[in-house]
């Protein structure tokens, strides 16, 4: 009996995964250099492009993981969070991602992000280290734009504190603490 309830558990995740082997993967691209190493991109967040009707970005908003702004784990969710929110045009809780100090509004992302057809967002995978009550996750960040705008490669850095005494809850979550991106 267990075993036919492993294998009722199992087979669906087989059908997913075998399925996913006929989807076109992201190519992944060189990036900016990261610690004196090439670093090689991937996507982080694979994000679909929206048709004439828009269904691909309106599932994309209904599914926004919005839980990930209260990561203190896994500083990629946070990113995917991020990514796909810049990919709709979601300023308001894109900006949510970023940390008080950076003072990242929704019209500075709009100012940045915004123009015909939404920018592919492409992160790699990151490097933590920490400091000081802190830990970092640096990553290559790669931003293509539709509108014939030149790419931007560079590096995005997210923070959060270590669970150290006194810190709140928004400095125990992970957010963006700073970009730094070059057109190419």
């Amino acid at each position: 009996m267990r075993f036919k309830a492993a294998l009722a558990a199992v087979v669906p995740a087989i059908a997913l995964l075998l399925s996913a082997c006929d989807r076109e993967q992201p190519v992944a691209e060189p990036s900016a250099v990261v610690s004196g190493e090439a670093t090689e991109v991937a996507t982080v967040a694979e994000v679909p492009s929206a048709d004439a009707s828009g269904t691909a970005s309106s599932a994309l908003a209904a599914n926004l993981d919005m839980a990930a702004l209260k990561e203190r784990r896994d500083p990629e969710r946070l990113l995917r969070f991020y990514t796909n929110a810049i990919r709709i045009g979601n300023w308001k809780d894109a900006a949510r991602a970023w940390s008080l100090d950076a003072q990242m509004t929704a019209e500075r992302l709009e100012q940045e992000f915004g123009g015909h057809g939404g920018p592919k967002v492409s992160v790699g995978k990151g490097d933590t280290s920490g400091a000081a009550g802190s830990v970092y996750y640096e990553a290559p960040i790669v931003i293509d734009f539709a509108d014939g705008r030149p790419s931007r490669r560079g590096t995005i850095v997210l923070r959060r504190a270590n669970n150290v005494p006194g810190a709140s809850e928004e400095q125990l979550n992970w957010r963006i603490a700073r970009t730094s991106t070059l057109p190419q």
